[in-house]
């Protein structure tokens, strides 16, 4: 086996494909597809696990601990989040002993999922309580 270019372990995949191409004709397409589908969605969920870990890592303002300097934190960050910029003053965030409640409403159910994931980055994951309603309407402050 000196000259041969076959590696122990090496499995060819052209062989299982001529296989499942001769059986089911195109659900070799599927399966990748299908695998494409959940390889982009798991990067797409480290991609916004990376950036929660920089938002809580880097934008803490107020690091004395305090149930105040969190609340200012946590709506800050939420004020800086591009996507929630339309709703953003309408998101009122609340902390007593460390625990978070965001009030209010917004547009979409992706604008609250985002707001919740925010305070989860700077609160921790047991001490947040999204109680943000998606409506068509939705009061600001002022």
């Amino acid at each position: 086996m000196k000259n041969s270019t076959v590696q122990k372990g090496y499995y060819s995949t052209q062989t299982s494909h001529k296989k499942d191409n001769q059986n089911h004709p195109g659900s070799s397409q599927t399966s990748i597809g299908l695998a494409m589908d959940k390889y982009e969605e798991s990067q797409k969920n480290k991609e916004d696990a990376k950036a929660l870990a920089s938002l809580k890592d880097g934008n803490r303002l107020n690091s004395t601990g305090t149930d105040d300097d969190l609340a200012v934190d946590i709506q800050d960050a939420i004020g800086r989040d591009e996507s929630l910029s339309l709703v953003a003053d309408s998101i009122f965030v609340t902390v007593e002993r460390e625990i978070v409640t965001l009030e209010g409403g917004v547009f979409s159910q992706e604008e609250r999922m985002t707001a919740g994931d925010i305070a989860t980055a700077l609160a921790g994951e047991n001490f947040v309580n999204n109680c943000l309603s998606v409506s068509n309407s939705v009061n600001f402050r002022y």
